[in-house]
């Protein structure tokens, strides 16, 4: 963003003034996308190994209707 030379660094300041609760949600939607990029590489590196069943327990449950 281009800054004109004949504003002052104050009025920049205060067009841009954010509410309280817009700065709670702003901070919100920022560290729920850093916990899932965080969750995505954990399970990247971290795989879980695949769940084995033995014969008995396959053919353990019965059918439901």
């Amino acid at each position: 963003m281009k800054v004109p030379e004949r504003w002052q660094w104050d009025e920049l300041k205060h067009r841009f003034v954010l509410t309280p609760e817009e700065k709670r949600v702003i901070c919100f939607v920022i560290a729920a996308l850093l916990l899932g990029v965080g969750t995505k590489c954990y399970r990247d590196t971290h795989p879980r190994p695949p769940v084995q069943m033995e014969k008995k327990q396959l053919h353990s449950r019965k059918p439901q209707p």
